[in-house]
């Protein structure tokens, strides 16, 4: 499928998120996420991300999961007041450019008030380095199960990792941790919350964000790739105009490019 075909799909896609109601021409293909400002940094990972189709259940938390050939394995992770379903419109644009894919979308494991699910707490609406620490061990939990059932425990190199807003920062925490070494990682407007301290070759990252966000700046995409070159990551980074807090036609037909390219 040609990057031409593959923008024509993107600009049919029309998305209800909650009660928002988006189309994808050329803008946003769904909101990322909508929640209050943080305090420090000016940054918040609150988010409402995609749907998807089928539930199981994976742990305490309900995965989603679509595909039945098994060369590759792709997690993606929904932001704050969401859950795995958001993702079905994302999963369903990829999935004839990725026929030998699986695709699981877990929902985070945390409840969050408004009824959806969180990956953890932003309450006070300041971004805590040390909340993301605490929160490893239920995120390595739920992608542990993930791979582990879906075959791909001696396969992490046929991993991707797609992560918006919340879900990124987590999914950005794990490989940049090193505890994570997956063979792609891509990020919708997220963030570094802690300083990598691990780097692995095998791990290629894009990291996208909108020029116009105003829930997580763009900054924070343009800091978070320079740290993670700086520790020996591979990194495209792109900054995309006139696009806020959302996943924009571009930003999806970009990345499934990566993925297609990547998973040869």
């Amino acid at each position: 499928m040609t990057p031409s075909n593959l923008a024509a799909i993107f600009s049919l896609i029309v998305i209800f998120i909650g009660a928002i109601y988006v189309a994808a021409s050329p803008g946003a293909v769904m909101a990322a996420e909508t929640g209050p400002q943080m305090v420090s940094p000016k940054v918040d990972p609150a988010a409402k991300p995609f749907q998807m189709v089928r539930a199981e259940s994976a742990s305490k938390s309900t995965a989603s999961r679509v595909g039945t050939r098994a060369d590759h394995l792709v997690i993606l992770f929904h932001g704050i007041r969401g859950r795995g379903s958001v993702m079905e419109a994302l999963r369903n644009s990829w999935q004839a450019t990725l026929p030998d894919t699986v695709f699981v979308a877990p929902d985070a494991p945390f409840a969050h008030k408004s009824g959806g699910r969180q990956w953890f707490a932003v309450d006070d609406q300041i971004m805590r380095p040390e909340r993301i620490d605490a929160a490893r061990r239920a995120f390595d939990r739920v992608v542990s199960e993930i791979v582990k059932r879906e075959g791909f425990e001696d396969a992490l190199d046929r991993v991707a990792f797609i992560g918006v807003s919340q879900g990124a920062i987590m999914a950005l925490d794990g490989v940049a941790s090193g505890r994570w070494k997956v063979g792609a990682l891509v990020t919708f407007a997220g963030l570094l919350a802690l300083p990598p301290t691990s780097s692995s070759a095998r791990t290629d990252i894009l990291m996208m964000h909108g020029a116009e966000d105003k829930t997580i700046p763009p900054s924070a995409t343009t800091v978070a790739s320079g740290q993670l070159r700086s520790a020996g990551f591979t990194v495209t980074s792109k900054i995309y105009p006139g696009v806020g807090h959302t996943i924009s036609s571009e930003e999806a037909r970009d990345a499934v490019i990566f993925l297609r390219e990547g998973f040869k």
